[in-house]
């Protein structure tokens, strides 16, 4: 990318670019999200460090790392690795945040960089929850995406689901069955 070339990334909700090396996020919760990856890192979580917050523009640091469907759809990561640096990035945020749930938890808000994931998007209000539903969403996104390598794409997940307690596995099947479930609705 050259100098003064913008980047757009993909969103749902809000327009994001890279420009002059920063992200650039323009959203409604601009002010909500900036205060909410100050706490987290202040509390240490690996998220983007804030640059500034202006009304509905929010700067980032530029991450190195990937977002998680992409790795799996491309095959391009190693179930172990990825589901340990997956359990640690949890760990931390869970720690910094008791009885707190991520929320948004689908595997684009996560940048994983070959050693260490680090958590994005958080413009919704923290709210309380288990880490046990979190992860089963995230287990779910997880064996939902479509990806060239289905055998590292169940290593990964039965990696993931094995570092929790059982009850993972409930929230697993819950939230993989309602994401099936929207997915032939569309």
């Amino acid at each position: 990318m050259q100098k003064g070339q913008t980047l757009k990334f993909q969103s749902k909700r809000n327009k994001v670019y890279l420009f002059d090396g920063k992200v650039h996020k323009f959203s409604q919760s601009a002010q909500l999200e900036a205060e909410n990856l100050r706490f987290l890192a202040e509390n240490g979580v690996r998220v983007p460090k804030v640059l500034g917050c202006k009304k509905n523009l929010l700067l980032l640091e530029l991450l190195c790392g990937e977002p998680l469907p992409e790795l799996i759809e491309r095959g391009d990561f190693d179930p172990q690795v990825l589901a340990q640096a997956l359990c640690d990035w949890l760990a931390d945020f869970y720690a910094a945040c008791p009885e707190i749930s991520r929320g948004d938890i689908n595997g684009r808000n996560f940048l994983f960089d070959g050693k260490v994931v680090y958590g994005v998007d958080f413009e919704e209000v923290l709210m309380p929850g288990s880490p046990a539903q979190d992860a089963g969403r995230l287990a779910a996104f997880l064996a939902t995406y479509d990806t060239k390598a289905p055998e590292k794409q169940q290593a990964l997940v039965l990696e993931f689901l094995q570092r929790f307690p059982a009850e993972i596995k409930t929230e697993f099947e819950l939230a993989r069955a309602a994401m099936l479930k929207r997915r032939v609705l569309k």
